[in-house]
């Protein structure tokens, strides 16, 4: 009765070990989507001067990374993006703000990316920048 016992105890301490690796480490054949930074900072900006950053998308896993879509939260954010990234390549998604006359104070644009990583299903990126009040 008590191996029995230690052998329950024994198996329940072993499924969380591997609940935390399983997470750890992506499922053979998913993409792994890796970035540098959510977020990018243009710091003081003119007014009337267009926004443009570039952010890349590196797919670590063993599948071919697809970013299914990236929806801008207004309309004045445009978007462009490799919609399918090779397992070991990097891609890229570009958000703009083309007319920024008015802005003053600070300014922060979010798009939300879609993919078919198990891990970062969505996700969303985020431009700042700062136009003085003149």
């Amino acid at each position: 009765m008590r191996s029995k016992l230690t052998l329950v105890l024994f198996a329940l301490l072993l499924v969380p070990a591997f609940s935390v690796a399983a997470r750890e480490n992506p499922q053979p054949g998913s993409p792994k989507l890796v970035i540098g930074s959510l977020e990018h900072s243009f710091g003081t900006v003119k007014a009337g001067e267009p926004l443009s950053y570039t952010f890349t998308i590196r797919n670590e896993g063993d599948a071919e990374l697809e970013i299914k879509s990236v929806s801008p939260s207004c309309g004045c954010t445009t978007s462009q993006f490799d919609k399918s990234i090779a397992p070991g390549k990097e891609g890229k998604v570009t958000l703009a703000v083309q007319k920024t006359d008015g802005y003053k104070g600070e300014v922060v644009k979010n798009a939300t990316v879609t993919t078919n990583d198990p891990d970062h299903q969505t996700f969303t990126l985020v431009l700042r920048a700062n136009f003085p009040s003149e």
